[in-house]
């Protein structure tokens, strides 16, 4: 992805595409409802939204029977890691390189550990939460610093899954939300400002973003240039 080629306008017809091929803001809108907004892994209803919403995100590896399962794990690694991970208020462009890297560490210690168990042929294996739901585990804790990813964009980004490569994506993507920041600063506004000026009022600049990814690299779609658009809305 070449960042200098994003715009305020592909951004705003990606977010539009998203939502025409997928239910998933749906369902993110159903998880925030259900955890008012803020998740607490202490509450076994939270974790019941959680489980539903990855599942719906496309993480079904980690399967209804196999629930209590994932619960165990991720609440264990939510009481080992939450107290060194920064506040879900902070912005990715505000972190450090080392609130990145701490970040990143905690994603790694998450993806490992075990989100199901299955019995085949009188064979016992393990599931590992993996790095998809791993990342958007952390989005919906932090959604205004922390990325999701999915197998699609870790191939076109070059990153393994590992937590260097996934500390690699956040800084590539903290470099775009600077460039995005830019943008929105010759335009007369701020960053922060920018889902409410696209008609995206609940969404959080990183949202945003990961439906720019999804759909230009996950799903491959050649958005229209600034120009195209343009004459576009110059038909009326």
């Amino acid at each position: 992805m070449n960042i200098k080629d994003v715009t305020l306008g592909k951004l705003a017809v990606a977010g539009l595409l998203f939502n025409s091929l997928t239910p998933y803001n749906t369902s993110l809108a159903n998880f925030r409802s259900a955890t008012g907004g803020r998740i607490d892994l202490t509450i076994q209803e939270h974790c019941d939204a959680l489980m539903n919403w990855l599942n719906d995100w496309g993480c079904r590896h980690l399967s209804k029977d196999q629930y209590q399962v994932a619960f165990q794990s991720i609440l264990d690694w939510y009481q080992t890691n939450c107290a060194t991970l920064f506040s879900d208020k902070m912005s990715l462009w505000q972190l450090e390189d080392q609130e990145i890297e701490t970040a990143a560490n905690a994603y790694g210690s998450l993806k490992d550990r075990i989100g199901a168990r299955r019995s085949r042929y009188g064979n016992e294996s393990e599931v590992h939460i993996g790095a998809t739901a791993a990342s958007k585990i952390l989005f919906v804790m932090m959604p205004k610093a922390m990325m999701p990813w999915d197998k699609a964009m870790r191939k076109s980004f070059g990153c393994d899954g590992s937590p260097q490569s996934y500390a690699g994506y956040l800084n590539t993507i903290r470099h775009l939300t600077l460039h995005i920041d830019t943008l929105c600063r010759s335009k007369g506004f701020q960053i922060d400002d920018l889902p409410k000026k696209i008609g995206r009022p609940d969404s959080t600049v990183l949202e945003l973003i990961n439906e720019y990814v999804w759909v230009t690299e996950t799903r491959k779609i050649k958005l229209p240039s600034s120009e195209t658009l343009l004459r576009w809305a110059s038909l009326g």
